[in-house]
């Protein structure tokens, strides 16, 4: 089975809009000036196919091609420094914020909180009503 074969399959497990992401996007993959920056797209596109066509992703990785026309040295310079990885909770592979510590530090702070509260009585524990 080539590798033609094995996309064709993939394609079939994705929705209408998912697969006219993916054409949009490999339209403009040859526009990207830099080959370095035009693989890290083309490679974000494989694992936003084989997660099922997730449209969220897709469409960050669509504006991530779209940047890359023009910006290609910003986003080589996010690739030297890591900061290319799709955000589950903002939704965005392109980003100036890394909001991943702040998202830490909110969950230590939930779970502080709930350790810290104390547990309510229940139906059962409270005490009968006066008659």
């Amino acid at each position: 089975m080539d590798e033609e074969d094995i996309r064709e399959i993939d394609l079939m497990h994705v929705s209408i809009a998912a697969q006219s992401l993916i054409t949009h996007i490999e339209s403009i993959l040859p526009t990207i000036p830099s080959d370095r920056v035009r693989q890290l797209v083309a490679m974000k596109l494989g694992v936003a196919i084989s997660e099922g066509g997730n449209e969220a992703m897709l469409r960050q990785i669509l504006l991530l091609a779209t940047t890359a026309i023009e910006s290609s040295e910003l986003i080589e310079h996010k690739m030297n420094t890591g900061d290319l990885e799709y955000n589950p909770f903002t939704g965005e592979i392109l980003s100036e914020i890394n909001v991943l510590p702040a998202v830490v530090a909110v969950i230590k702070v939930q779970k502080e909180v709930l350790k810290s509260k104390t547990p309510k009585a229940t139906q059962n524990e409270q005490k009968p009503p006066a008659a």
